[in-house]
């Protein structure tokens, strides 16, 4: 038997807390003022970190092979894109 530990009832945050927005605000505010030379610098240091996790795994050749299924709905939208592709030409 599994422990369900989903609260239902909605309380105040606690006073160090910031809210989602709020925090979502505060972690990007930093790359807003960036030039696209800064930003490709920090994006390089990630993309190179990202390489090294990757070396490091002893599945890095399923890891690299890992594709996502599309969700239905999209798998829906590109059929009805593609019919009506073909009904016009």
């Amino acid at each position: 038997m599994g422990l369900d530990c989903q609260v239902s009832v909605k309380q105040p945050l606690p006073g160090w807390a910031v809210d989602n927005d709020t925090s979502v605000k505060q972690e990007a505010e930093p790359y807003a003022s960036m030039t696209p030379e800064q930003r490709g610098a920090v994006l390089l240091q990630a993309c190179r970190a990202a390489a090294r996790m990757l070396a490091s795994r002893a599945d890095r050749l399923r890891v690299l092979a890992h594709v996502d299924p599309l969700p239905v709905s999209t798998t829906r939208a590109l059929d009805r894109l593609r019919r009506q592709a073909r009904e016009r030409s």
